[in-house]
């Protein structure tokens, strides 16, 4: 157990990390908003960008558009880019470990951030959490350890703009830069400097996200102060304490090791000082834990990074050679679960759905789903998240029929519970995270299912005695399916006949007879059939 503890294998350790998160980057299984957050770069690239608030960071990954691959090949080279982002702040937790404890200290405070609850599945996704914990770390580095020369307050001020602009969320990190600044408190000239750095990097905020909403045309009602104001009372103040604590447990599980440094370090203070430090880097932690509403696992990669300078001097405590090992052991084998359950959440159904998408629609259309998997078609109606949904409900108003009747969308993809209950229930009850009947009713009556998740515009129909009148929402080329002759409008028609339908139709034929509508696409229809069931993994939870 002693030679785990050796410099060499923790080490080691975290260079086998960084390889698994390189391949995990690949093969980890894409969740919805990491589309979400691409498809504000192409509705950006597209003129399409109606909202202003925390999408500054489009103007970085553009080059994304020429990535090959569809959807999955751009997020796969922007977590690339965010393995980086997480490389910049493992290098900002050494430099702060080294500092405030020793080296072998801060390789075990390394090795335990990175091992610690869902940074494997979650540490390199494409979200602002990275880029911002990226900057938000560097910023603390400086404040910290930093000589504070004026280039280095430059740099500080430039951070924290980026960060605060990359996302709000980022003034959770306020009580930990507090912290900062009591450890810099009593050398000469320091207040004054890092004041000057703060209210420097607010005016730059400020300045380049005025510059940011002159290029978006946002609608009335999503205004940055409307959408920060209405997040703040969902995420903050709408609810109980602890609103996720079975993540909040999860984590812990995870964490062990990471959790038994810091009650050592905190221990091991050694001064009010120093205490105050210490539990102020542990505030922004333990404020999300009780308050946060969307502390889900990946939110937990953002918000622990502080706390490594209490693990760091926990770590230094460890003198037993024994005791520390079991404690690397413990990381290993969190981490080595992580890895494991990560590498099984595989993206193969994501690819192909994306890859049979793009075949069947060549050039973009509009279309409906729960998240913008399709990041570079346009789309309309609101994300539908649990959160999403809830404020689609409070507003009392179903909605789906003008998306149709507006945008004329042949493509729905049943990608979450939403779309999938609304289009496979008809019976579902009316419940506050499901769309309202009115909506579900209407998409079905609009679309058919075709492969996995994948629901084409069309309607399937039986015939009756007397002819049958069919209206279909989405005016467009349609393809016949049935095993016999029938009459549309007068004119007889067969299997495999395209109709191009702009007007209610008329159809009769063999009573009971069945027969389907369904979008002519610009290629045939496959015949390699998607699995069912759905295409995201999920985020984990404990079953209690």
């Amino acid at each position: 157990m002693e030679r785990l503890a050796a410099p060499d294998r923790i080490r080691g350790a975290v260079f086998i990390v960084f390889s698994a998160l390189l391949l995990l980057a690949w093969t980890r299984n894409v969740n919805w908003d990491e589309f979400f957050f691409l498809s504000h770069v192409h509705a950006y690239l597209n003129g399409r960008l109606d909202r202003e608030l925390q999408t500054f960071f489009v103007h970085a990954f553009g080059w994304l558009e020429a990535v090959p691959g569809h959807e999955m090949g751009q997020i796969f080279a922007a977590r690339l880019l965010m393995t980086a982002c997480l490389a910049v702040t493992v290098f900002s937790i050494f430099r702060i470990a080294r500092a405030f404890a020793n080296r072998r200290a801060a390789w075990v405070t390394v090795l335990a951030f990175l091992t610690s609850g869902f940074v494997l599945p979650h540490g390199t996704s494409f979200r602002a959490d990275p880029i911002a914990t990226c900057l938000l770390m560097s910023a603390l580095a400086i404040l910290l350890i930093g000589r504070l020369a004026l280039w280095q307050l430059v740099v500080l001020a430039m951070l924290c703009a980026f960060a605060l602009l990359a996302t709000i969320k980022s003034v959770l990190y306020l009580p930990a830069f507090l912290g900062a600044i009591i450890w810099r408190a009593g050398e000469p000239g320091a207040l004054w400097r890092i004041l000057l750095a703060g209210f420097a990097g607010l005016g730059i905020a400020a300045l380049l996200f005025l510059w940011h909403s002159q290029l978006i045309e946002t609608p009335p009602g999503r205004e940055a102060m409307s959408s920060a104001t209405g997040a703040f009372n969902t995420v903050l103040l709408d609810n109980s304490i602890f609103p996720r604590w079975r993540e909040l447990v999860l984590w812990t599980v995870l964490s062990l090791a990471l959790v038994a440094l810091v009650l050592i370090g905190l221990v091991g203070a050694g001064s009010p000082r120093r205490g105050a430090v210490f539990i102020m880097m542990l505030l922004p932690f333990l404020v999300s834990a009780v308050f946060y509403r969307n502390a889900f696992p990946y939110f937990f990669p953002f918000i622990v990074p502080p706390m490594v300078v209490v693990a760091a001097v926990g770590a230094s405590r460890v003198k037993s050679g024994v005791a520390l090992g079991a404690l690397v052991a413990l990381m290993v084998g969190t981490g080595t679960w992580q890895a494991a359950k990560s590498f099984s959440e595989g993206s193969e159904v994501q690819r192909r759905t994306l890859s049979e998408v793009h075949r069947l629609f060549p050039e973009p259309v509009p279309y409906i789903d729960h998240n913008a998997m399709i990041s570079s078609f346009p789309r309309d109606g609101f994300f539908m998240s649990s959160w999403g949904v809830l404020k689609y409900r409070s507003k009392g108003q179903p909605m789906m029929a003008d998306i149709i009747d507006k945008t004329h969308p042949p493509l729905l993809l049943a990608n979450r519970w939403a779309l999938h209950s609304a289009m496979t229930n008809p019976d579902a009850p009316d419940h506050p995270l499901y769309l309202f009947p009115a909506d579900a009713e209407i998409l079905r009556n609009t679309y058919v299912h075709y492969s996995g998740v994948i629901w084409l515009a069309g309607q399937d129909m039986k015939l009756e005695d007397v002819p049958l009148e069919v209206e279909m929402h989405v005016p467009g080329r349609y393809r016949l399916e049935t095993d016999g002759p029938v009459v549309i409008d007068g004119v007889p028609h067969h299997d495999g006949d395209v109709l191009n339908v702009t007007d209610p139709l008329r159809i009769s034929g063999r009573p009971d007879q069945a027969l389907r509508l369904i979008w002519d696409t610009s290629t045939p229809l496959g015949d390699d059939p998607l699995p069912a069931g759905g295409v995201y993994a999920g985020f984990w939870k404990l079953s209690i």
